[in-house]
């Protein structure tokens, strides 16, 4: 028995309002037999257009309208649209990919950070002093959080108040050796730092946001500059010098607005949360960044 021809079956369909997921599958068999046929390069290509135009296939199906062309043509004229697409999406990214290989190693910024360098510095020569030093309690007057039931010494304390100042950039394993290495109980210092993050939660997200547009900006400025390398027509050259100036405007505001949010905790909160006096934070905090701080 003689198979029904696709544009018979569309007119079934739509007359009947079944049968389009067998419109689908003689499509797609259509397309794997003879990918070249509709444009695209290879079967994988064809597979990523119809997996991910799936919803845009079925509305020609159910937009199609006989007016003396055939629905195999109208699908083939979408198909190559389709392929297209794919085309230059697949170029798109190697292309970006590839631009960012070549930036990436001389052109990013590099960032010195200093918070994990004095957390490292502190920690080891806190580790390093062993239980003989003599040791104090930190004074703890109401705070948020319970009274740490732990001894600390003295410059080990000012270790706690950075470590609640910059909770953010604090993972578990960091908790537990700031905690081993000041002498106060990991679940106490945990809490605390929980406490300071959750102050952060807005500013966090934001600092997200920017850093996402951050990122897109500088991977299209080098895209950019790649195009207008390659360019030689003087009038594209000339939309994309314009182009790469309104980037350069867009990455210049996010970077400054990245630069003007503060993702640490105020010394007034620290000294709430552990509760002792934010004068004590201020003169610990100075002593740490004037002993540990980078030398000019």
């Amino acid at each position: 028995m003689q198979e029904a021809k696709l544009h018979d079956l569309v007119l079934s369909y739509r007359a009947s309002g079944k049968g389009r997921e067998y419109i689908m599958e003689r499509v797609a068999a259509m397309v794997y037999d003879s990918y070249g046929k509709y444009g695209f390069d290879s079967e994988d290509d064809a597979a990523d257009a119809l997996l991910k135009f799936k919803r845009r296939i079925y509305r020609l199906v159910d937009r199609f309208e006989d007016q003396g062309l055939s629905f195999d043509v109208y699908l083939a004229t979408n198909l190559r649209y389709l392929a297209r697409t794919v085309r230059r999406e697949r170029i798109g990214s190697m292309e970006r990919e590839s631009v960012c290989e070549r930036a990436v190693s001389s052109e990013m910024p590099e960032y010195f950070d200093f918070t994990e360098s004095l957390f490292e510095s502190i920690t080891l020569e806190a580790e390093g002093a062993g239980h003989g030093a003599s040791r104090r309690r930190p004074r703890a007057r109401g705070g948020i959080i319970p009274r740490c039931p732990a001894e600390a010494v003295a410059h080990s304390s000012r270790l706690v108040f950075l470590a609640v100042k910059c909770a953010w950039e604090i993972d578990d394993e960091g908790i537990a050796r700031i905690a081993s290495a000041a002498g106060v109980g990991r679940d106490w210092l945990a809490a605390a730092v929980g406490q300071a993050r959750c102050s952060l939660e807005s500013e966090r997200s934001r600092v997200e946001h920017l850093v996402e547009r951050r990122n897109a900006s500088w991977t299209r400025l080098r895209l950019l500059e790649a195009r207008l390398a390659d360019e030689s027509d003087h009038y594209r050259r000339q939309n994309l010098s314009h182009a790469l100036e309104r980037e350069w405007g867009r990455y210049s505001r996010v970077k400054a607005d990245l630069a003007s949010l503060k993702t640490i905790v105020s010394n007034s909160l620290v000294a709430r949360i552990l509760g002792v006096p934010k004068g004590t934070v201020d003169s610990g905090l100075y002593y740490l960044r004037r002993r540990f701080g980078p030398r000019e």
